[in-house]
C-alpha cells in the first residue's frame, strides 16, 4: 500500500483474509521499494478528530485534553502520543491505560467504569485506544462458556466496546482508535489478526477511525520483523521488542501516526521562542557639548607641599666675613685716627654680637661701678 488511506476507503486485506502467519518468520526485514504507509481502516471514522469539545476548546483557546486508554500497547500509544505533543504547550495527554487488562477481564477491572471514573476526574476533549493483546481467550456469558470468536464472545465484546465509545462521544469526545501489530508467534498472530478485524468492524459502526497496525509492523512479504523500514524517513530502525508482542518506542510512534497526525493538524504551529538579544552595553551620558565624556583614570593625588616659611627675625643671622684690607694701598692715619679707629671697630663688634644673640636670650646684666674710679684707661701706641 503505497499511501494513506481516505476514511471510507475500502477494508484493507489484512482486515479481511488471513493474515499469512501461518508461514514462517523471516529473518530481518525485506528492503522497501516504496514505505508502507500506515492507513485508517475502514473508513468509518465520521469527523475525527473534530468532535464537538475539540471544537469548543479551539474556539475557547483552551489546553486540549487528550486521554489514552487500554493495556501494555495504550501504555505505549500515550508515550508515543505524549512525545508528539511535547512542544504544544496547551495540549494534556492523560494516561489512563492499564497493563494486564481487557474487555474479557472486567473480574479485574471494569474498563467502562474505570473510564467514567477518569473523565470525571479529568474531562477530555480526544481519546485514544488501543487495547486486545489480553482477549485473545474465551469468557463465561451468563454463566456459560464462550470460546474465543464465538458469537456469544462477539456479542459481549461488541457490547462493551459499545458501551466504552458511546460513554466518551456522549460527552463530545471524539475517540480514535489502535490496532495491534504483527505477532511473532504464528498462532497468537493469527488470534490477534482475527482481533484486528474485529475491531475494524465494531468502530467502524461506532463511527470511530481504526488505525491499521499490520502494515507498518511486517515487512515486505508480510511477516514479522525485528528491524523495519521508517515509512516516514525511508530508515531502518529497531521496531519491536524481544518478546516478539510488544513494540519500541518508535515502533509506537510509527504505529500512532494515523490518529496523532490529523490533531496536529488542527493545532497551529508551536511558536519558537525568541532568541534572547545580547544586553546592549551602557552608553555614558553625553556632555553638555553633546559628546560623550572621555572618562580617564584620575592620578593619584599628592599632598600639597608647605609653602616655604619666611626666617624668623629671632633666628640668628648669618654673618658675612669682613674682608681683610689691602695694607699696601691703605692710606697712612695718623695715631689719633688710629685710636678712633679702633675704638669705632669695637663698637661695630659689639653691634655684631648683640645682633648674633637671639633676643629670647637672657642678657647679662652690665657690672655695675664702683664708688672709685678705677685706674684711667690709656691709649695704647
Amino acid at each position: 500500500m503505497a499511501g494513506p488511506a481516505r476514511l471510507g476507503a475500502a477494508l484493507p486485506a489484512d482486515l479481511t483474509t488471513d493474515s499469512g502467519a501461518d508461514r514462517p518468520a523471516a529473518a530481518g526485514p525485506v528492503p522497501a521499494t516504496a514505505p508502507v504507509q500506515p492507513i485508517l481502516a475502514p473508513g468509518c471514522g465520521g469527523q475525527f478528530p473534530k468532535g464537538p469539545r475539540v471544537a469548543e476548546a479551539l474556539a475557547a483557546h483552551r489546553p486540549l485534553h487528550i486521554g489514552v486508554f487500554g493495556d501494555s500497547f495504550g501504555d505505549g500509544l500515550w508515550a508515543a502520543t505524549d512525545q508528539a505533543f511535547r512542544k504544544y504547550p496547551d495540549v494534556k495527554v492523560h494516561q489512563f491505560s492499564h497493563e494486564g487488562t481487557g474487555f474479557t477481564r472486567y473480574r479485574t477491572r471494569d474498563l467502562l467504569e474505570d473510564a467514567k471514573a477518569r473523565v470525571a476526574a479529568q474531562p477530555i476533549d480526544l481519546a485514544l485506544i488501543s487495547i486486545g493483546a489480553n482477549d485473545t481467550q474465551g469468557l463465561f456469558v451468563d454463566g456459560h462458556a464462550a470460546p474465543y470468536m464465538s458469537a456469544a464472545w462477539q456479542q459481549t465484546i461488541e457490547g462493551r466496546m459499545t458501551a466504552l465509545v458511546r460513554m466518551l462521544q456522549q460527552r463530545g469526545v471524539a475517540v480514535g482508535w489502535v490496532g495491534l501489530p504483527r505477532m511473532r508467534d504464528a498462532d497468537f498472530d493469527r488470534d490477534i489478526q482475527a482481533m484486528n478485524r474485529f475491531q475494524a468492524k465494531v468502530t467502524c459502526r461506532l463511527g470511530v477511525p481504526f488505525a491499521d497496525a499490520v502494515p507498518v509492523s511486517q515487512d515486505r512479504q508480510r511477516r514479522f520483523a525485528l528491524r523495519l523500514i521508517d515509512p516516514a524517513t525511508g530508515k531502518d530502525y529497531l521496531a519491536r521488542a524481544n518478546d516478539g508482542k510488544h513494540m519500541t518506542f518508535h515502533g509506537y510512534e510509527v504505529i500512532s501516526r494515523p490518529v496523532v497526525q490529523p490533531i496536529l493538524a488542527l493545532l497551529a504551529p508551536p511558536a519558537a521562542k525568541p532568541a534572547a538579544p545580547a544586553p546592549a552595553p551602557t552608553a555614558p551620558a553625553p556632555s553638555a557639548t553633546g559628546t560623550p565624556p572621555v572618562h580617564r583614570k584620575r592620578p593619584p593625588v599628592e599632598a600639597p607641599h608647605p609653602a616655604p616659611t619666611a626666617k624668623s627675625t629671632d633666628s640668628p643671622t648669618e654673618l658675612s666675613p669682613h674682608k681683610p684690607t689691602d695694607l699696601s694701598t691703605a692710606p697712612a692715619r695718623s695715631s689719633a685716627d688710629s685710636k678712633e679707629a679702633g675704638k669705632d671697630k669695637e663698637k661695630d663688634r659689639d653691634k655684631d654680637r648683640d645682633r648674633a644673640e637671639p633676643r629670647t636670650k637672657p642678657s647679662t646684666p652690665a657690672p655695675t661701678a664702683s664708688a672709685s674710679p678705677g685706674p684711667s684707661s690709656r691709649t695704647r701706641p
